[in-house]
């Protein structure tokens, strides 16, 4: 610091205080080193306690006044709040060098009662006024000048309370300038006049952050870090008060814009004084230029995170209105602006980059540009995300609320369920080690567009796993393949899958003698699977998947016992799928869940597409099934028929699955023709069934037999009912070859391929 400057005070000090402040901060290039009153004052007092020098002149005696001030090098003499008239000895020894600050837009109502004068005036608009003092009352060239709006009910309390922060921020501004030497006043001018130029050249840039967080964690220790460091803390609202109550020094955003928020809180920062601190590129002189022109400090630092938008959605009964009030728009606004400016400004956006911000700060001085670059990056990404959730929930809660909504495409109830643009929005969960093979690289994301819908699979959320090795790109495909064929068995159930095909499945009483029969169905093809089941793994059900080495098994829960077992397989992933738990009714998919999470449900990239469907997770209705022989089946033959129509849906295509007595015993999977999956699912039963193989076996196909020679394959090797959709040209020769056979056939009228 350079400039000596004194100050003049007679009453409470808060403009002695804002000029100290920004002394300390090194805003103004120079240090208080007086205090001088004219009478006792608390403004004296606390000047004293800060080691401040301090003098006492009575009644402001010019004479004396002038002896004191002159005996040391003084740059500035600045009257902050000092209520006597400044005599002709201190402006002889200090001529041009007095500064003033007047409650008023001068040369409108000078001296002592400025603001009592203004309001009995009726004027709309008064304002703040720094000046040079000269021998006329409050008559010296101007050097800065704000207005301020006077509201109708303004008593003389409330309109200085809105002054003072406008004097605050006006007044060290000024004497910045002057202690810079960039202020000129030309001959006979009444108004001072500032250099740009030499303004940009000499006037310390101050440090300023700032602050308006949705989330507190961490907000104290990083405040207290930026004061340390020498940060301005401006602020608003909550975010304000929380730093207050920690201590810290804050300047509200409405001292900054000089006006106060409205519309309850709807317009706060959305104002030319924050944006343009925000925007300004400082590597260009003009834009630099300009701020100092408009007495507009830039901001370092921008730390915003957003109304919690998602968790307002959450909340049961919470009315539209309420839900469109959380909808952030000042917080996005700034954190664009500074992401888009940050080769000058730092935006940080989540609390867990608090110390890595000090921690740059200590190494570098400031943020370095790389880091400032990442930072704007992430923003950005938040900011998006965000607007996804924002578009994704209103819809629905625009219909929900009762506004006629026109018949367009993505709207509720439109014709044409898909909108437009749609924008997904998902988090990392993590980097896998590697993606479907070990040369492709992959991470796992989940979706924070929608919360995540009942069913909708174990990875829907970041829940990691109970135990065992991380989770791979093959493990996380194979078990929500897993959990998605267990979710549509009834009671006691077990799956085994392998490459997202069942190769094991079955329902009976418990799951001991479930995992039993899924076993049998192909032992072989069982060895490094994953298993799903539809109830809480106990020690029983333990001690049979671990004499089996199994990759992952999904599970509703695990008890103690089992999980103490399990333990002894450390690598064997453990998942937890509450959805899955049989003993829990199931309740059916709402008419929103079906918006919400069908149609944008499922996602998948192909030759430069992306390809958007619902899930097929809707359960078929058996009682919908038509019989076209004359023969029914059995109530035996119609529960296998269920279970094996349940089970093929999973099955890639072309797929035949075959079932007996509730168990799989046949599987074809992925065949390019359908009679070659016919063929393989007898070849299966018969492998692994004995010499019962495929016989008495009901089967399922997946979609229409386009010839009879399928059946006619199934049937030869001993299958008595068939459940197939239907629709081929040839249908009434595949009725025939079943009627021969003196077999059942079912007709779904729904196929369930999959690729």
């Amino acid at each position: 610091m350079s400039g000596r400057i004194a100050v003049g005070v007679s009453g409470s000090g808060s403009n002695l205080r804002a000029l100290v402040a920004a002394a300390e901060r090194g805003a103004m290039g120079g240090e208080v080193v007086l205090v001088f009153a004219d009478r006792p004052c608390p403004a004296l007092d606390w000047a004293a306690e800060q080691g401040i020098e301090t003098v006492l002149v009575p009644g402001g005696d010019d004479a004396t006044l002038a002896e004191t001030l002159s005996a040391i090098s003084l740059d500035v003499v600045v009257l902050a709040g000092y209520l006597r008239i400044v005599g002709p000895a201190v402006l002889a020894a200090f001529q041009g060098r007095v500064l003033n600050v007047h409650p008023s837009l001068l040369p409108s109502f000078p001296g002592l009662h400025a603001v009592r004068d203004a309001l009995a005036a009726g004027v709309a608009v008064t304002g703040v006024t720094v000046h040079l003092v000269d021998a006329t009352l409050d008559g010296g060239p101007i050097v800065a000048q704000e207005a301020v709006a006077v509201a109708l009910d303004d008593d003389e309390s409330s309109l200085l309370l809105r002054l003072h922060p406008v004097e605050h921020r006006l007044l060290p501004a000024a004497a910045a300038g002057f202690l810079a030497g960039a202020l000129t006043l030309p001959a006979g001018a009444r108004r001072a006049r500032l250099d740009a130029a030499a303004a940009d050249a000499r006037v310390p840039v101050p440090r300023r952050a700032l602050l308006s967080v949705s989330d507190k964690t961490g907000l104290a220790d990083l405040g207290r870090g930026l004061v340390a460091r020498g940060f301005e803390l401006v602020s608003t609202g909550g975010t304000a008060r929380a730093l207050r109550e920690a201590g810290l020094p804050v300047t509200d955003v409405a001292a900054v814009t000089g006006f106060p928020e409205m519309l309850d809180g709807r317009v706060k920062t959305l104002h030319p004084r924050v944006h343009a601190g925000l925007l300004a590129d400082r590597r260009r002189a003009d834009h630099r230029e300009t701020l100092l022109a408009a007495g507009i400090a830039p901001f370092d630092l921008v730390v915003v995170n957003l109304y919690p938008f998602a968790e307002a959605a959450r909340k049961p009964g919470l009315s539209f209105d309420d839900l469109v009030e959380e909808i952030d728009i000042g917080g996005p606004s700034m954190v664009r602006a500074a992401a888009k400016n940050h080769a000058s400004v730092a935006i940080v956006t989540s609390p867990a980059r608090y110390d890595a911000l000090l921690g740059a700060l200590d190494e570098h001085g400031e943020v370095p540009l790389g880091l400032r670059s990442a930072l704007a990056l992430e923003a950005f990404r938040h900011t998006a995300a965000y607007d996804a959730r924002i578009a994704a929930e209103l819809p629905v809660r625009m219909a929900d609320a009762g506004v006629a909504l026109p018949d367009e495409p993505g709207l509720p109830g439109a014709a044409d369920p898909y909108p437009a643009v749609v924008t997904i929005s998902m988090a990392k969960v993590d980097t896998l080690r590697y993606g479907e093979n070990p040369h492709q690289p992959a991470a796992r994301y989940r979706r924070t567009d929608r919360e995540p819908r009942a069913g909708e699979g174990p990875f829907a959320t970041d829940r990691p796993p109970l135990q065992g090795k991380a989770l791979s790109y093959n493990n996380v495909l194979d078990a929500s393949a897993a959990a998605g064929v267990a979710r549509l068995l009834r009671g006691p159930a077990v799956v085994i899958m392998k490459h997202t095909n069942p190769c094991g499945a079955a329902e009976r009483s418990n799951l001991l003698d479930a995992w039993d029969a899924a076993l049998a169905g192909d032992p072989v093809s069982a060895f490094g699977g994953v298993v799903s089941v539809t109830g809480t793994v106990d020690r029983a059900l333990a001690e049979r998947l671990t004499s089996l080495f199994l990759e992952v098994v999904v599970a509703p829960a695990y008890d103690h016992a089992a999980l103490d077992v399990l333990a002894t397989k450390p690598n064997l992933r453990l998942v937890v799928d509450p959805s899955l738990d049989a003993s829990v009714p199931r309740s059916g998919t709402s008419s929103r869940d079906l918006l919400a999470a069908d149609y944008l449900g499922s996602f998948r990239t192909t030759g430069g597409a992306v390809l958007v469907t619902a899930p097929d997770t809707l359960p078929d209705d058996p009682s919908t099934w038509v019989c076209t022989t004359s023969r029914p089946p059995s109530d035996l033959e119609r529960a296998d028929l269920d279970l094996a129509w349940r089970l093929v849906r999973s099955v890639v295509s072309n797929a035949i699955v075959l079932v007996r007595d509730g168990m799989l015993v046949g599987l074809g999977s992925g065949q390019v023709s359908r009679v070659d999956a016919c063929h393989q699912a007898v070849d299966k039963a018969r492998a692994f069934q004995g010499e019962l193989g495929a016989r008495g076996a009901v089967a399922a196909s997946d979609a229409f037999f386009p010839f009879p020679d399928g059946p006619e394959a199934l049937l030869e090797g001993g299958v008595t009912a068939i459940v197939q959709p239907g629709g081929s040209m040839r249908d009434a020769q595949v009725l025939a070859a079943v009627e021969a056979a003196g077999a059942a056939m079912l007709v779904t009228g729904k196929r369930h391929f999959r690729h």
